[in-house]
């Protein structure tokens, strides 16, 4: 099979040209532009925002999303040579599972025939508390708490490594909780579609995700009870699909997390209530995200059928071909929902609540009015960054 050529812009001299051509007109026609347009409060997304936050937001909506899928931005990172290299973090390697591995069974298993996906090791961060020494020790403390976070980016973007943006609301939780001492960042793979080389569909990120919980709980011997798990954007689906997977199958030695700490997931990847008083429609003019789903729908979904973006609950758990169906999160833990007011994915917040109430798990949805998609990781989302972090500490502390 002959590969799909990459867009022309991906090459040089064109890709220089192009970007070239990205700044100038940014500097000298659009950004005037923009500065014009949100002088007027009354033009701003939010009357609270100021001029420089409005301009941030279409820079990220207009450029900087798309650019990433145009010409093919590495947002990834390698892999440390040594642990100086890092502060107040350090740098694990987690084994996989094995194909004979209790933990790789149900939709797990099943998607990954479809897809080809094998089990992999997959590297992972500590993050510590600010000037605590690194642990020679790291099993579980008695009693000891837990966060594991799982990055956004769309499933194609995205980095667990301490420089990465996302890597926020890893430390904004231990600078801000009382009771937890470090936190674990999933390095899992990325998914890739034409006009890239097609890699690591669904469920790579997963069963990644999957071998770092087994590694907490069989490994370092934390109570699953202790553990969160936390995931912002398409983390937070990734997230909701490892509890669903702990929940459906009884996997010997490895129960569900005790909490769920949802920021801005991304949980229709099908788009299913695109209608014009959606928040897909409402914030499109507000919100940091640009380009649609069709490049990470492609990435993650790989071979498997289109129509799974409907109807596979893993992948899609809000999507309205679900409506009507009571019981769908019915053993799901504890769970704190964040969102930002006017962002585009606020209608998957607000359902998933819904649903998880109706199935009997305690919920805490807590819309920032005049916040945009996953604005916990973003340092220029202030003060509703902090106040944010400050509210999720204090439910991890409860």
């Amino acid at each position: 099979m002959v590969e799909p050529q990459p867009f022309i812009i991906r090459r040089q001299p064109f890709k220089g040209l192009y970007l070239a051509y990205i700044l100038g007109s940014t500097v000298f026609v659009r950004l005037p532009f923009w500065t014009i347009t949100y002088l007027p409060r009354r033009n701003r997304p939010s009357p609270k925002w100021s001029l420089l936050r409005s301009i941030i937001v279409v820079a990220y909506r207009s450029i900087i999303t798309k650019l990433a899928v145009e010409v093919g931005s590495k947002t990834s990172h390698d892999p440390p040579e040594l642990d100086d290299e890092l502060k107040d973090a350090k740098f694990v390697w987690i084994d996989g599972l094995t194909e004979e591995s209790d933990a790789f069974c149900g939709e797990v298993r099943r998607a990954a025939g479809v897809s080809g996906v094998k089990p992999s090791k997959v590297g992972g961060y500590w993050f510590l508390k600010p000037g605590a020494p690194s642990p020679t020790d790291t099993k579980a403390k008695p009693g000891e708490v837990v966060a594991m976070h799982i990055h956004g980016g769309a499933f194609h973007l995205g980095s667990a490594h301490p420089e990465s943006v996302t890597s926020s609301l890893s430390r904004g939780l231990l600078e801000h909780s009382s009771k937890l001492e470090r936190v674990l960042a999933v390095e899992y793979r990325l998914s890739a579609a034409h006009p890239d080389p097609p890699a690591n569909p669904f469920p790579a990120a997963l069963l990644d995700c999957l071998a770092a919980y087994r590694y907490l709980v069989k490994d370092l011997g934390f109570d699953a009870k202790n553990i969160t798990l936390a995931g912002d954007s398409a983390g937070g689906n990734i997230a909701f699909a490892l509890v669903r997977h702990l929940v459906e199958n009884a996997i010997p030695g490895l129960p569900p997390p005790g909490r769920l700490l949802s920021c801005s997931a991304w949980l229709d990847l099908s788009e299913s209530r695109d209608e014009p008083d959606s928040s897909l429609h409402r914030n499109r003019r507000n919100d940091i995200l640009g380009m649609g789903p069709r490049y990470p729908r492609a990435a993650y979904l790989g071979p498997l059928d289109p129509e799974e973006a409907k109807t596979n609950r893993y992948i899609s758990p809000i999507s309205s071909h679900f409506d009507g169906t009571r019981g769908l999160f019915k053993g799901f833990p504890r769970t704190y929902i964040s969102a930002g007011g006017l962002e585009t994915l606020l209608d998957d917040s607000t359902r998933v609540a819904e649903k998880l109430k109706e199935d009997g798990v305690e919920v805490v949805l807590d819309v920032e009015p005049d916040s945009t998609h996953d604005f916990t990781v973003f340092a220029w989302h202030e003060p509703e960054r902090t106040q944010a972090l400050q509210r999720f500490a204090k439910w991890l502390d409860e």
